[in-house]
């Protein structure tokens, strides 16, 4: 693959690991080579760049399409085309927020079931990037950097917390309630409030003892269900069973 055009640094990184990567290499995700991974990536972007479009001619696009629709024609791309193809669509879909966000900047659209704001796009592309990178690469000092981006972790609270907590929540880790706080250098935890069977994830000032607490990357990767490496850069500083519990509920999709 040619040197990727410029972008995100996030998008950057990570071409520059799906190009140095055998395809056929382990990810962290079970069943994914870093081929899958790729195709998955593209398939993010291909399917933003659908919905924007849509918003863009008047057309909203009703359903998102899953991964298991998306991904296997992409899967069936030599790797250099898919890692071009990936750079082509993460620069038309970039153009294509940038029309509708200068028509309407607080425009909305139907995603995965729910109505989000087209200019959340940039900074979940960018969170995708920098996650699935961790996850073929594995912690290093450039996805530390990454992943320890503030707006990264409000992305993900905000814009993607409650696909994060599905599978607990289908697991019934939910059924008694607790709280728990995730604290890292600076003003704000995540918190998580479990209540009547229904869970809520904020940031909110630090306050008190947290319960679990670690680096700014590593509570990220706590947050999307990942587990970073070594283990103990995430501690139990409170309640042990309301750290597992929060484990159990951040288990990620």
């Amino acid at each position: 693959m040619s040197a990727p055009t410029p972008g995100p640094a996030e998008l950057v990184a990570l071409l520059a690991a799906l190009d140095d990567a055998d395809p056929s290499a382990f990810t962290s995700c079970p069943g994914w080579t870093a081929h899958h991974l790729a195709a998955h990536i593209c398939g993010n972007y291909e399917e933003i760049e659908r919905h924007v479009v849509g918003v863009a001619d008047d057309r909203p696009v009703e359903r998102t399409r899953t991964w298991e629709e998306r991904e296997p024609p992409l899967r069936e791309l030599d790797h250099a085309a898919l890692l071009r193809r990936i750079e082509e669509r993460a620069a038309s879909t970039a153009a294509a927020v940038d029309h509708v966000l200068a028509e309407e900047p607080t425009a909305e659209l139907a995603w995965t079931g729910r109505t989000v704001r087209v200019s959340g796009f940039p900074t979940h592309l960018r969170s995708e990037d920098a996650l699935h990178r961790w996850d073929l690469t594995g912690d290093d000092d450039t996805g530390l950097g990454l992943l320890a981006q503030a707006d990264l972790l409000v992305h993900a609270v905000h814009f993607v917390g409650r696909p994060l907590l599905r599978r607990g929540l289908d697991r019934g880790a939910a059924a008694e309630p607790f709280t728990a706080r995730i604290r890292s250098d600076g003003p704000d935890d995540v918190v998580i409030e479990v209540s009547d069977g229904d869970v809520h994830l904020s940031i909110a000032p630090a306050r008190g003892t947290p319960t679990i607490e670690g680096d700014a990357a590593a509570r990220l990767l706590f947050v999307w269900g990942r587990k970073p490496s070594p283990f103990h850069r995430l501690r139990v500083v409170g309640d042990p069973r309301a750290a597992s519990r929060a484990q159990d509920l951040l288990s990620g999709y």
